[in-house]
């Protein structure tokens, strides 16, 4: 049986996550959504959509790509 590849790995370690992170996650990495997007989606603000999506990346060991620009739009 072939061992899973890393982003497999990175899926499994996402569904362990806690359910607020999970969606944030889920929802930018996954499907590609804005921070904005994820706030408007979840009725949260921008800033927490972002702590949250930290929180999870660090919980995961996903580094992904740097929202500063993202977040000030």
């Amino acid at each position: 049986m072939k061992e899973p590849g890393a982003f497999q790995c990175m899926l499994l370690r996402a569904f362990e996550l806690p359910k607020t992170y999970r969606e944030v996650f889920l929802l930018k990495e996954i499907q590609g959504h804005t921070l904005a997007e994820i706030a408007a989606i979840l009725g949260i603000t921008i800033d927490t959509a972002l702590v949250r999506l930290k929180r999870a990346r660090r919980e995961i060991g996903h580094s992904g790509d740097s929202d500063a620009m993202e977040h000030g739009k």
